[in-house]
């Protein structure tokens, strides 16, 4: 080894031992804080031999905080890429936790060989293997992608599984709800076990492990979750209506839901349930039927040249390997059979073809990304709360048609 090597060897050794330290501080401070703010209870962790990989459910933005603080093990976070655009605040926790960058809508192997090359390194990695926080109440199912991870790396795996969450912060909303949350290991599978098992396997004990239905929690064990304006922002969830069966009338006041096209109108109670009168009794009832509706509207819609649906007041980013963003334009998006068409103000329009589309995602509540079959990732910003869900939806239908091809 010469010099060189030795000196990055030695500032390697001391950033991690800054990371353990921080790790430990702020694992510690994190506990009463969670205790009194969100009421979280936590079952105690076994022991446990590193390196491991621990995956857990998603539906807070405070869950890698709870993780934090249960598990005294430093880990290192596979983090959404728009974790490192916030400015001063994205450096300092990069500098105290130092997360493996993901990009949503977009495939990416290189957070996969940066996931494997720190397991390897003897060091701990904790995982969201959803992708993405619920919008329903239910967990959605991991990718076989994530078993092959796991079996490459030689690590061990942690289930986790957290309750309550999606009541207290449900993803559409806003502000946060009182109630009570629970969170604890599921199961801890050695290297051993794991090495007898295919991928597929290990990710139908990942699906059953952490597997949450906030609705059949509910119903089994009640727990009011008092908060204000319960139903506010749920049009981000929704934009269909259950009655007159038209996209884009929902929007939401108070403690209701409603559809300004035909008046149908529900309200949310504190334990989450919409009133009797109302066509369904959950949001998860209204997503899955939602979900169906598009797989009928989306075949039964015929002309190439007419949008299925657009928003405008819209603004499209590209985002490049170094976190930097660079807008294209501001004007209206469209989603067509065969493409997605963004049409600037001042500029000449864009063409996506949905075969040239392979990732698509949703961040936060209305933040639609993509991918091109280039690499180039897209970010559609409009300037208030609307519903890009349905683009995501429908992108899924259309998108297998070309795979069947």
């Amino acid at each position: 080894m010469n010099k060189q090597e030795q000196r990055e060897q030695n500032r390697e050794r001391k950033i991690y031992l800054r990371h353990r330290i921080i790790w430990f501080l702020a694992s510690n401070a994190i506990k009463p804080f969670l205790k009194l703010s969100v009421n979280l209870r936590r079952t105690k962790t076994p022991k446990l031999e590193k390196p491991y990989i621990v995956l857990s459910n998603h539906v807070t933005n405070l869950d890698p905080a709870i993780l934090a603080a249960s598990f005294k093990k430093q880990m290192y976070f596979i983090a959404s890429e728009q974790f490192y655009r916030s400015g001063f605040k994205s450096k300092l926790l990069y500098w105290a936790f130092q997360p493996i960058s993901k990009i949503k809508g977009a495939s990416d192997k290189l957070t996969v060989m940066k996931a494997i090359r720190t397991l390897r390194e003897g060091k701990n990695v904790a995982l969201f293997p959803e992708g993405n926080r619920t919008f329903n109440g239910e967990s959605a199912k991991s990718f076989v992608a994530t078993g092959k991870l796991i079996k490459i790396s030689g690590a061990g795996l942690v289930t986790y599984k957290i309750e309550g969450g999606y009541m207290t912060f449900p993803r559409w909303g806003f502000g946060k709800r009182k109630g009570r949350m629970k969170a604890g290991v599921v199961k801890v599978y050695s290297p051993e076990e794991l090495k007898l098992m295919t991928a597929e396997e290990i990710v139908e004990h990942i699906n059953e492990d952490i597997y949450t239905n906030a609705y059949e929690e509910q119903k089994k064990f009640p727990v009011m979750y008092k908060g204000k304006n319960l139903a506010f922002g749920m049009e981000s969830a929704f934009s269909v209506c259950p009655e007159c069966k038209k996209i884009g009338f929902i929007s939401s006041q108070g403690d209701s839901v409603f559809c300004t096209n035909c008046g149908t109108k529900a309200k949310l109670d504190q334990y989450g349930f919409f009133n009797p009168e109302f066509k369904f009794k959950t949001v998860l009832e209204w997503d899955k039927w939602q979900e169906e509706f598009y797989k009928d509207f989306v075949k039964k819609f015929k002309d190439p040249l007419t949008p299925l649906f657009q928003d405008k007041n819209v603004a499209i980013r590209t985002v490049n390997s170094n976190h930097h963003t660079v807008e294209l334009g501001y004007g209206t998006f469209s989603l067509y059979l065969d493409r997605f068409i963004f049409e600037p103000l001042d500029k000449p329009e864009i063409v996506f073809e949905i075969k040239n589309v392979p990732d698509t995602s949703v961040y936060g509540k209305s933040l639609f990304c993509f991918s091109d079959v280039e690499g180039t990732h897209y970010e559609l910003h409009p300037d208030k709360i609307i519903n890009v869900r349905k683009y995501l939806s429908c992108w899924n239908i259309l998108h297998k048609q070309y795979e069947k091809k």
